[in-house]
């Protein structure tokens, strides 16, 4: 009979008992002792049972399919594969062509019937010990991100293996400073990626060529082994958190059985702070991330050769609805940045007019926004404290309104009890009770929110004081660095409207949301006013806790 040999060792298995020359000898000898001709063998080393995506059993399609074998001969059905589905498709497969396959150390023939039940059995003990490995392995792994594992740390840093411990490497340190403090400065990625290449920075690949002696995989092409920086590699760089020494672990997860691969959602990761040395601040991350964001967001581009303008993608025409696109302009004493209207560069004077603007008339302006804005918060911190300091001594009157609206709340539910009784009694009028119904249902869950703010009022005026005392200090540091950065000013602005009449400019300064808080006012259960507003109504606020009192106060203080 033709027979194949073939065998296989998988890396997590007894190199002794299961090395590749041992099964070879014995499958051999199993088959001269038969008086087989054996016609070829292929073998897989260090290669999963749980796949058949493999180079030796692609020399087993091959044969059979020439119809050159009889049969296969492996050591144990452990060896032609662990994975029970596939492996009984595959014993299929060989069956369909006339090839059976004989376990040389089980005494199984796939063609005996008999052997059926046995093979069945086989491949789900098979089966079953590869899983619970996998399981064992994945488990321990797990633990130990939990714990904190690096196994290679990124670019600018180096990991003892005696020590254990990770490391700087401060050439390739200093490259990642370099590379963010580009990115802040108004450079793109592939700006930043030829300023590198410019300059013969040395990549991660060089890096860990001297550091580890790993070299490039032969698969990459000969572009990529010339060492050169590109985009997507600063992009990396730029978006790795562990450059402020948090490691973040099981970020994602393979299923090598299932061939199955997925990002892992931020709740399932294990994070550790200051794990590592830093490398920059966690400010100088977030502001990159955000900046990130930002110019995703309005698809800002550079110019060959020159860094992004701070304004792009923030000016839009009022008149025309476009965006303003940047110029420079080369003067002998330097550069000069003006912005014009797209809808004028484009198709003329006819169809909307040119609306130039300065760069530094943007400065003057956003700068005296911010002056305003800060001195306006300051008012809003101070006339907040107020209010705290006035409702703490209140507090028994709010757990008296709270009793109050609980009773409310009851006496709605009785009378929607009632209603709902005398709609089974009154089929003929169903629609007048529902609509009772929802009228009590929406009140019912109007006072539940207002009774939850209630209850957490303090706390809730607290975080809104802590929420100003931070914005007024941003905007105090962002005024004392002079001239605005495009990082901060994409932090601050939303949208920048410029119309023009009879040669007059008109600007409109939008600031984004997080400097207007949002703040809901309630009379009766129900929502009286509603709105986001640099200006808290702090006269309103304070009349809802201290009622006529609050307004003769603040007309003795006016006078």
């Amino acid at each position: 009979m033709r027979v194949w040999l073939y065998y296989r060792l998988s890396r997590d298995e007894d190199d002794e008992l299961n090395s590749l020359t041992n099964q070879r000898k014995i499958i051999y000898d199993y088959a001269v002792s038969q008086g087989h001709e054996i016609v070829g063998e292929s073998f897989d080393d260090n290669v999963s049972g749980m796949h058949f995506n493999r180079e030796g059993i692609d020399k087993i399609y091959d044969v059979v399919e020439q119809g050159r074998i009889d049969a296969i001969i492996v050591k144990d059905l452990s060896r032609l594969g662990r994975h029970r589905t596939q492996t009984a498709l595959f014993i299929d497969y060989l069956r369909e062509h006339d090839v059976r396959v004989l376990s040389a150390t089980e005494n199984i023939d796939s063609f005996n019937e008999n052997d059926d039940l046995i093979i069945g059995f086989k491949g789900l003990v098979n089966d079953f010990y590869a899983r619970d490995g996998s399981r064992r392995v994945r488990t321990g792994y797990r633990q130990k991100q939990k714990e904190g594992i690096v196994i290679t740390p990124p670019f600018g840093y180096f990991k003892d293996k005696n020590t254990k411990q990770v490391i700087i490497v401060e050439e390739a340190a200093e490259t990642v400073r370099y590379i963010f403090s580009l990115y802040l400065s108004g450079h793109g990625m592939k700006a930043i990626a030829r300023q590198l290449n410019d300059e013969k920075r040395k990549t991660p690949a060089q890096i860990q060529l001297e550091l580890l002696r790993k070299r490039q995989p032969h698969t990459r092409d000969h572009i990529r082994k010339k060492n050169i920086w590109d985009s997507t590699m600063v992009s990396r760089i730029l978006q790795d958190e562990i450059y402020t020494g948090t490691l973040i672990c099981h970020k994602s997860e393979r299923n090598k059985i299932n061939k199955t691969f997925r990002f892992t959602e931020p709740e399932e990761q294990f994070r550790h702070e200051d794990f590592l040395p830093a490398i920059v601040t966690k400010e100088m991350w977030q502001e990159v991330q955000n900046l990130i964001e930002q110019r995703k967001a309005v698809r800002v581009r550079a110019g060959t050769g020159h860094p992004i303008l701070r304004y792009s993608g923030l000016l839009r025409c009022s008149d025309c609805g476009r965006t303003f696109v940047g110029k420079r302009i080369k003067l002998k004493s330097g550069e000069r940045v003006e912005y014009i209207c797209d809808t004028y560069l484009r198709y003329g004077k006819e169809h909307c007019s040119s609306h130039v603007i300065r760069e530094e008339l943007l400065d003057q302006l956003i700068t005296e926004e911010l002056r305003s804005a800060t001195r306006l918060y300051q008012q809003n911190w101070d006339r907040l404290q107020t209010v705290i300091d006035r409702w703490i001594p209140q507090q028994p009157s709010v757990e008296k309104k709270c009793k109050s609206l609980l009773s409310q709340i009851d006496t709605l539910e009785e009378e929607m009890e009632v209603i709902l009784m005398e709609r089974i009694r009154d089929k003929a009028n169903v629609e007048r009770y529902d609509r009772m119904i929802q009228k009590r249902e929406a009140e019912i869950a109007s006072i539940k929110k207002q009774l939850a703010e209630l209850e957490s009022l303090e706390d809730t005026l607290k975080t809104r004081q802590a929420e100003l005392k931070r914005d007024i200090r941003m905007m105090d540091d962002i005024l004392a660095e002079g001239n605005i950065s495009e990082s901060n000013l994409r932090l601050l602005v939303e949208k920048i409207y410029i119309s023009e009449h009879d040669g007059k400019l008109d600007v409109d300064i939008h600031l984004k949301a997080p400097f207007r808080t949002h703040v809901d006012f309630y009379e009766k259960g129900e929502v009286v006013e509603s709105g986001a507003s640099l200006l808290y109504d702090f006269d309103r606020l304070g009349a809802f806790f201290e009622g006529d009192s609050w307004e003769d106060d603040r007309q003795e203080a006016n006078t």
